[in-house]
């Protein structure tokens, strides 16, 4: 009988340290991933494509083709360090063509849901481009 208890009351006090451990302060606000991400900062965004796009010229002059991804950037040290949305509030993003002979790196921003910001692009012209409030391609206008 003693046998049967001993689960009953262990799953018992589970549940209860279960309901328990809920949050602590009910008053505090909840943190969320858009409240840790840092607003937009187009300049930080501009100077590590600027990086990018240096490193992968380099890169291709010493091996006949574009890096595939950043991480091939960082690993033959010709970037720095990986540019990233909690120091920038900007989202990277590496498309090589098959043959690595092209690329194509869009930056967008990780709120997208303020109005007016800055949206970026860049290819193997090293030729940096801009559109506000959608995403900048080979044909948006040039960063002054």
């Amino acid at each position: 009988m003693c046998a049967v208890k001993r689960p009953i009351a262990l799953l018992l006090l589970g549940l209860l340290l279960t309901a328990c451990g809920g949050e602590t302060n009910p008053s505090a606000p909840a943190s969320s991933p858009a409240a840790a991400t840092k607003a937009p900062d187009a300049e930080a965004a501009l100077t590590a494509l600027r990086s990018i796009s240096e490193a992968q010229a380099t890169y291709f002059t010493i091996n006949r083709r574009y890096a595939l991804t950043l991480d091939e950037l960082l690993e033959s040290r010709l970037l720095g360090s990986e540019p990233s949305s909690a120091e920038t509030g900007y989202e990277f993003k590496l498309r090589p063509a098959a043959d690595a002979q092209t690329y194509r790196l869009l930056v967008s921003p990780v709120a997208i849901s303020m109005a007016g910001l800055r949206y970026f692009f860049t290819d193997q012209t090293r030729v940096l481009r801009e559109e506000t409030g959608k995403e900048a391609t080979a044909d948006s206008r040039p960063v002054k």
